[in-house]
């Protein structure tokens, strides 16, 4: 069933990362996608600003999605800023798009990754009139040596028929890809996703940490 469909993204990459082939999936069963990407860029460096931005659009235009970006050229440094400046700007965005889902990054210990996390569930507090109906953290493949521990439970969703074009969406994101052993490539990608579909019995999954669902 169509729905709106919000995904908040530390960086350009994470999104698809955690979530491309879920997305990939609604965008074919008509659901309204917005990317709200925290930053892209980093201070002293326009070249690869409008580089991270040209494969943002791609990325977007392919998932049908709209996006926005909060704030420019403080790719990690977003530790820098106050927890309200972000807290405000979700604030405005749930506001005005009013998902049913929300997709939020796992925290991690990349401190542009906590600082998005605490913002965006603090934005989650009870507001007049309106409640997502599903909230979930999505992974980032370096989360996985880490020993954070999420309240909620596992959800789990089949990307056995989206996970090839989620890799092709991925590749859009052609300065972001890492050569092996990194997990920022095709390879990575597919073994991650083969290890939650073993988990879950299906051949390719990704793993979300539910954190409310309203029914």
């Amino acid at each position: 069933m169509a729905k709106r469909i919000l995904v908040i993204s530390p960086h350009a990459d994470d999104e698809v990362l955690g979530c491309g082939g879920y997305l990939a999936s609604q965008r074919d069963e008509g659901s309204e996608i917005y990317i709200a990407y925290a930053t892209i860029g980093i201070i002293g460096n326009p070249q690869k600003e409008a580089c991270r931005k040209d494969e943002a659009d791609e990325v977007c235009k392919r998932l049908k999605a709209f996006h926005s970006i909060i704030i420019e050229d403080y790719d990690g440094e977003l530790d820098m800023l106050p927890t309200r400046f972000f807290v405000s700007k979700f604030d405005k965005i749930f506001d005005e798009f009013r998902p049913d889902e929300v997709f939020i990054n796992y925290p991690s210990w990349h401190q542009d990754h906590k600082k998005v996390y605490d913002a965006a569930m603090a934005s989650l507090r009870l507001r007049d009139g309106f409640m997502p109906k599903f909230v979930a953290l999505y992974e980032y493949p370096f989360i996985l040596n880490q020993n954070t521990i999420i309240s909620g439970g596992l959800w789990y969703h089949d990307i056995t028929k989206t996970l090839d074009e989620k890799i092709e969406i991925f590749n859009l994101y052609k300065s972001q890809i890492k050569k092996e052993p990194s997990p920022l490539n095709a390879t990575g990608i597919r073994q991650l996703a083969m290890i939650r579909g073993t988990e879950c019995s299906v051949k390719y999954a990704e793993l979300f940490y539910l954190q409310k669902m309203i029914r």
